[in-house]
């Protein structure tokens, strides 16, 4: 991957480079630009909120131009992608927040895992919208659409479609394999770049026992069958790079990023590893490369 001299550049100077590029933003945080608009998707900005359960986390969080993006997308409620303030500062006077509906009927565990971070989306003054799999939205250049999810720890999540000019970006949260990933490109066609998780966590939550071993997260093999099974031309992982880690609570793979890029190359598929503050643009793919794994993956 080369990125070198991108790393926070002001985004009009890169207007004339690419329609559609996207920047991580830390653990599974992403921002999207097109037409000089943009959106970000489980933005996380201060990582101590979770002092309580994890260590001292090893990435870097970077903020994005206050007040700038249209729309803030919530994959799902657990704090480690809804932080209510960073989302306050990141979206644009009368912007959108769409996130996953609630579930009809909440348990204890429920309240556990979501519950400050709904307190915080409604005590905000946000504008809030609850979405279900194949709601739609226009919002600036972007054509959002809520795809299906599956949450380790049962609450509700969704992943998000977004397209602008002809080119698309799904973001999968931290979903486990779920069956409707080749859906996807039969409803939507082949995906430009598949932002997905891929840590393999093992939790062992007080509230969550008897705890069990199987991963409450995409392992690196799942995240790279995905990647297929969507016709991705490029995969950029997130959610993967022990971030955060505790040796009671959270024990993500120590492995992932090799892994993934061993699999990735086995199947043939571009995968690009960002460090927070990293833009990368999006391109569509050359009438010369019918391959949703062409060499150049969708990304420069």
């Amino acid at each position: 991957m080369d990125v070198e001299g991108e790393r926070d550049r002001p985004h009009e100077r890169l207007q004339e480079v690419a329609t559609v590029r996207l920047r991580r933003l830390g653990w599974a945080g992403l921002e999207l630009e097109a037409g000089g608009e943009s959106v970000v998707v489980d933005h996380v900005l201060d990582p101590r909120i979770f002092s309580a359960f994890f260590e001292e986390p090893r990435d870097e969080f970077i903020a994005p131009e206050p007040g700038r993006a249209q729309a803030a997308l919530l994959t799902h409620l657990h704090r480690d992608h809804a932080d209510v303030a960073a989302i306050e500062q990141a979206v644009t006077s009368g912007g959108s927040v769409l996130r996953p509906a609630r579930k009809r009927v909440e348990s204890a565990l429920d309240e556990f895992a979501t519950g400050e971070a709904e307190t915080a989306l409604a005590a905000s003054g946000l504008q809030v919208r609850s979405c279900v799999p194949a709601d739609a939205f226009e919002i600036g250049p972007f054509t959002i659409t809520t795809l299906p999810a599956s949450d380790g720890l049962g609450s509700p999540q969704v992943s998000w479609l977004i397209r602008a000019d002809s080119q698309s970006v799904l973001h999968a949260g931290d979903t486990l394999w779920h069956g409707g990933w080749w859906n996807v490109p039969a409803a939507h066609g082949p995906i430009d770049v598949a932002v997905l998780p891929a840590n393999g966590v093992e939790v062992d939550y007080p509230q969550w026992q008897p705890a069990v071993t199987v991963p409450a997260v995409m392992t690196p093999e799942q995240a790279v069958e995905a990647a297929r099974a969507l016709q991705a031309r490029s995969l950029v992982p997130i959610h993967f790079n022990r971030t955060f880690e505790h040796h009671n609570y959270y024990r993500p793979l120590a492995d992932a990023g090799q892994r993934i890029e061993e699999l990735a190359a086995a199947r043939e598929i571009s995968v690009r590893f960002l460090e927070p503050g990293d833009w990368v643009d999006v391109e569509l793919p050359s009438r010369s490369d019918p391959s949703p794994t062409g060499a150049n993956g969708g990304m420069h």
